[in-house]
């Protein structure tokens, strides 16, 4: 059965994956696997691509006709529609987003009546609606649409509340990539006390993650120095994301925001167990730096959906990705890029982020991404590269490893060595890549 999940919902360009039909078919899914649980109200938001109106259009008239009731919430940040689904009782809650992706594509992420991210378990039932979806009949009673955009002020209003602090004397600034944080990013701010400097805010789908937000730095970085910021930080373009840069401009890491992030709550006494949760992807050096808080580390696989498991499972209030996916577990299970930044600011009024980064001691790292064709991805996937990528594991040193994983979200291999000596890794890195090119 062919799959139509990722490792976070459907994303696709549009106009080849996600067309109109696509779309209408996946929502009608969506609806008849709600109808098997008794589900009547649905939430819609997306970000600001052009491509959302044609899938908020298509998702509305396929979960009306199954008899579903749809609230289009309109333009907002990914985790404010968790936060809303779970607050407002929803049924299910769909986003219409592709993230850091370019306008060109778009998607649609899935969210629970409890503001999760949907299971594999779950994605797997609307797949096998999907496939079979003719055999399926649709209710004799529509559903009803209705707009009720003022439900993103109270995410915000909720935001202001778990920081309950005065930012007033910093200078912040705020790339908000043209998407989903384009208003609300700059508002919260500034209501608590911030002067703000803000770029890359316009309501433009044309314009979403196109040499701005999260992914491309250079922005932010320029900003911050030259108006004599404080900090800055950089939403992608559902907000579910952010990067960050010091007041001079120099980028703050990934691993670098996961340790402030996981100093945040440190310093507050609100790490719950000791633990944080990062995937297996993460800069070893995190756990050897953590070691020293008596703080350990969870491993899981790469993944927002495998943080909020563990989160789950283990009763944890921390978990991030090193690319600036950071979950604070106590307020929300998905990435929140806005809490995220507003977080880091509290910490910077109390302490030097320069200091604290003193202490993460990191291993030296080589990553590539090679772009695949799905033939080779394909052959990756059933084991290919098992044997080579084997042997050379064998002759790695202490502290040395290599990861090699196949996107869920764009058609290349991400791949990591990782060890003490720059040169070696480099040399291993190319070793890789050749085997994954000579598939």
């Amino acid at each position: 059965m062919e799959k139509i999940f990722g490792t976070d919902g459907v994303r696709g360009v549009v106009g080849e994956k996600i067309t109109k039909e696509f779309v209408y078919n996946l929502a009608k899914s969506v609806g008849i696997f709600l109808n098997k649980k008794s589900g009547k109200k649905v939430l819609i938001a997306h970000d600001t691509r052009v491509s959302a109106k044609m899938i908020e259009e298509e998702a509305s008239k396929a979960l009306n006709q199954c008899g579903i009731d749809v609230v289009l919430g309109g333009i907002m940040p990914t985790p404010a529609v968790h936060y809303l689904a779970k607050k407002h009782d929803f049924d299910l809650a769909i986003m219409i987003t592709a993230s850091h992706n370019p306008a060109e594509y778009n998607g649609l992420k899935l969210i629970t009546k409890d503001g999760l991210k949907f299971s594999t378990k779950q994605e797997d039932e609307i797949t096998e609606i999907y496939h079979n979806i003719s055999k399926y009949s649709l209710k004799e009673k529509s559903g009803q649409t209705i707009s009720d955009e003022s439900l993103k002020e109270e995410w915000a209003n909720c935001l202001e509340e778990i920081i309950n602090d005065d930012f007033k004397g910093l200078k912040i600034a705020l790339d908000c990539a043209n998407g989903a944080s384009f208003e609300l990013a700059e508002k919260i701010f500034k209501k608590l006390g911030a002067e703000v400097v803000v770029i890359c805010n316009k309501n433009d789908g044309n314009l979403i993650n196109k040499d701005c937000g999260s992914t491309h730095l250079e922005k932010i970085s320029k900003t911050a120095k030259q108006d004599g910021c404080d900090l800055g930080f950089a939403f992608d373009g559902d907000a579910d994301r952010v990067n960050a840069v010091f007041g001079d401009g120099k980028i703050i890491s990934g691993e670098e925001l996961l340790f402030l992030g996981c100093m945040a709550l440190y310093e507050q006494n609100q790490l719950k167990n000791n633990k944080i949760i990062t995937p297996y992807v993460t800069n070893c050096g995190v756990d050897k730096s953590l070691e020293k808080y008596s703080i350990s580390v969870v491993r899981c696989d790469v993944g927002g959906k495998n943080i909020q498991e563990k989160l789950i499972e283990q009763n944890i209030s921390f978990g991030a990705e090193d690319n600036g996916h950071i979950v604070w577990g106590d307020y929300n299970k998905c990435s929140d890029g806005i809490l995220t930044a507003l977080f880091l600011t509290k910490l910077y009024k109390q302490k030097d982020f320069k200091e604290i980064c003193k202490n993460l001691k990191l291993f030296e790292q080589v990553k590539l991404n090679v772009n695949v064709s799905e033939k080779q991805k394909e052959k990756f996937l059933n084991g290919a590269l098992n044997k080579d990528l084997e042997e050379l594991n064998k002759s790695l040193k202490k502290d040395e490893r290599i990861i090699v994983r196949a996107s869920g979200t764009e058609p290349l291999f991400r791949v990591v060595v990782e060890g003490t000596d720059l040169k070696t890794l480099n040399a291993i890195a190319q070793k890789v890549e050749k085997l994954i090119k000579d598939l």
